[in-house]
Parts: structure tokens; sequence; C-alpha cells
């Protein structure tokens, strides 16, 4: 059976979102009113949902290592909705009314992540590892293991949404210096394998520093050759075929945005990497931190400080877009980079000024309360890059 792209699970409220979906030609599925049987297969993207359907949304996502990205769509919201939206491991909240361009940019920035996301290698290990829950450490077997999070079996449960750090040797085979990755737990799932109960643990890294990052490539570069087998006494993780061998190469510094023949050399590349949806998928910006002078975007591939950009920002359902006009002025590593807006007239500085003091439609629950104000959802529509030299 055929893995969509997309899951929708709602009581019939939905059916804007797919109708963008069918002229996006977006695989989907869509589940109305009906519960999520066990063993469903989660989508590969996306997962949109309404509060109604968020019981079924855990049926549907189950232990999945690497989870699809999961937006809730509401009518009216509470702090209490928020919160527990957040402990569920939902990535983007969107408000009614929202404007109709903006929905469309967030279900193709969405399904354009998840095609990122399936390209990051992931490999079998099975190895005995342990992790720190508050002042407790438990012993665990590391599964899998990617750049994004890994997967752990464990004699005992963790609360769905709980912060814990997960201790691996940097040589797995001879131990050696421990690595300790702070993870969010995102999915529990019982087990029994072997006859030994257990939970499986779906862990989301949180940020990991550049040499905590080439320390992982390295290992899941060791363990991409074949399968693995347990070298402790705990129950045996699943057999699985690994990924394709991945190359461990120390990250680049995003902070150095170097303008020579490496500029032209990865906009190349990445013109390669543009999904079957469309290259509008490629011009979507994700924006914070709005003001009236700019705002924070999140790093973008084609985007190089001194870069000059004309932006369609969406503000309030039913109106046009705001033009405008800003320049990249700086990065600042995994937070983004800086947009400065040119100067604006009157009219758009009154619109800009209103749309920062509402509610945002489609607010990012990644963060806390506060990285979420000012989100905003916004669209490339022209680039003067920054002369060569």
């Amino acid at each position: 059976m055929t893995i969509p792209a997309v899951l929708v699970l709602d009581d019939g409220e939905l059916e804007d979102i797919q109708l963008m979906l069918q002229e996006m030609k977006i695989p989907f599925a869509r589940i109305r009113g009906g519960a999520v049987v066990a063993g469903t297969q989660p989508p590969r993207d996306l997962l949109i949902a309404t509060p109604r359907r968020i019981d079924a949304v855990r049926v549907a996502v189950g232990a999945a290592i690497d989870p699809p990205i999961r937006v809730m769509v509401v009518n009216e919201d509470s702090n209490a909705l928020r919160s527990q939206l957040r402990r569920s491991g939902f990535d983007y909240l969107v408000r009614r009314p929202v404007h109709a361009e903006a929905l469309r940019l967030m279900l193709l920035h969405c399904c354009y992540k998840g095609e990122e996301r399936r390209r990051e290698p992931r490999v079998v290990v099975g190895v005995g590892v342990s992790y720190r829950a508050g002042l407790m450490s438990r012993d665990a077997t590391l599964v899998d293991l990617s750049s994004r999070g890994c997967r752990l079996l464990s004699e005992h449960r963790v609360e769905l949404g709980k912060r814990i750090a997960v201790q691996i040797p940097e040589a797995l085979d001879d131990g050696g210096d421990l690595l300790e990755l702070p993870a969010r737990v995102v999915h529990v799932a019982e087990t029994s394998a072997n006859g030994v109960d257990g939970f499986w643990l779906g862990c989301s890294f949180d940020k990991l520093d550049e040499l905590t990052q080439h320390a992982i490539a390295l290992i899941i570069e060791d363990h991409a050759q074949g399968p693995a087998t347990l070298r402790t006494g705990r129950a045996s993780a699943p057999a699985s075929t690994p990924e394709p061998r991945a190359k461990a190469l120390a990250p680049a510094d995003d902070r150095a945005v170097a303008v020579d023949d490496r500029r032209r050399e990865r906009r190349a590349a990445y013109s390669q990497t543009i999904p079957a949806f469309g290259e509008r998928a490629l011009r979507v910006l994700v924006g914070r931190d709005l003001s009236a002078g700019g705002m924070r975007v999140e790093r973008h591939s084609d985007l190089w400080l001194g870069d000059h950009l004309q932006l369609a920002i969406y503000g309030d359902a039913g109106e046009e877009p705001m033009l405008i006009w800003g320049r990249v002025e700086r990065s600042d590593g995994d937070d983004g980079l800086v947009v400065r807006f040119d100067p604006l007239d009157e009219p758009t500085q009154a619109r800009l000024e209103r749309l920062v003091a509402n509610l945002p439609s489609v607010e990012s629950l990644q963060g806390s309360e506060a990285d979420a104000l000012g989100t905003v959802l916004g669209e490339i529509l022209l680039t003067e890059p920054v002369r060569e030299r």
C-alpha cells in the first residue's frame, strides 16, 4: 500500500485543505469521522488534524522515529490547548480565518521539509546506552540514530514531551567519551520483544553544537555499512535494512557566508532538489519576530548575506499581500537570517503594525509562546543577489 505524503483527520471541516492538496497534486489520504485503527501507517511528510481528532493523531503517528510534521487547524484556541499541542509534538497551529495563500504556502513548506527529512540518513545501531530523565539514569538500547533524533528501547516508560539527555559513547564499539544529547520524547509506545516488555521512546534532539553533530555523523557513517547486532543482554531491536551510506563531513559554518565560487556551486546543487509539487515550495519563508523594521526568517539555502529581495507577506484573510523589499542583514546560524525592510510607505507600515498586534494565523509550536509571537508566512518574489567578487 502506498503511503500518502499527507494525512488529513477531521469531521468535514478541512474541505479547503483537501482542494488545495488536489490542486497541487500532493498525494494525500483523508479520514473523516471514523476512528484510525492501530497499525495505520503514518504519512511521510505531514499530518493535519482538528482538535476533536487529537486522539486519532496519536494512533496514526504511533512510535515512528521520523514522525511527520503535525499541524492543528482551529477556529478558536486557548493556552491549555496550545500547551497540550506542544506536549503532543505538534509543530504548527493554524487559526481561522487564515489567508488562503498563507495556508497554501504552509502546506508547501511542510511537504518540502518532509522531503528534506527523508534525505537525512538513519542507521540501525542496536547497542546499550543510557539516558537521564531528571536525576534518574536509566539503561536503554539505542535502536536507530539520525542527525535529528533516535529511537530507544527502554524497560521504563517516559512521559510524552519530557526532556531527557541521551548518553552514548562517541565510539560505540570501543566505549570512550560520552556524548550527551539533549532531546525531547516525542513518541511512546509499549512493546514486547523476545518475551520482555518495554517501551519504544522516539526522541527528537534539541540544538546540538557543531562538534556533537560531527561526532554523530561519524557514528552514522560507521553503522551505515550493514545491519547492527545487539551487544547487550536486553531485548534485541528488530532487524531493519540500513539506509544508504552517509558521508560524514564537518559541518559548515553558516555564520561566515563567503561570496565566491562556492556560492554558485551551492545554488546549482540546490536547484536539483526541487520537489515534484513545484518550484514555489522553495520560495516560502517562515518569518518570526516581525516588526515594521524587519523580521527573522528560517535558514534558507538560496539566501545569502547582502541579498536584496522582494517579499509577499500575507496578513488578514481576503486582503492583498504586502509587497515589501528588504535586505538579508545578518546570519544568526541555527536561529535563522535577519531581513531588514527598506523604508515603508505609511499604509504598508500601518498594516504591518496591525499584523504584529494580533495573534498570528499560523503559529509555530516548536518553541516557547514568546518565540511564536510575530510568526508570518511569506514568499520570495524577486532576489537581487549581492554582487559576486
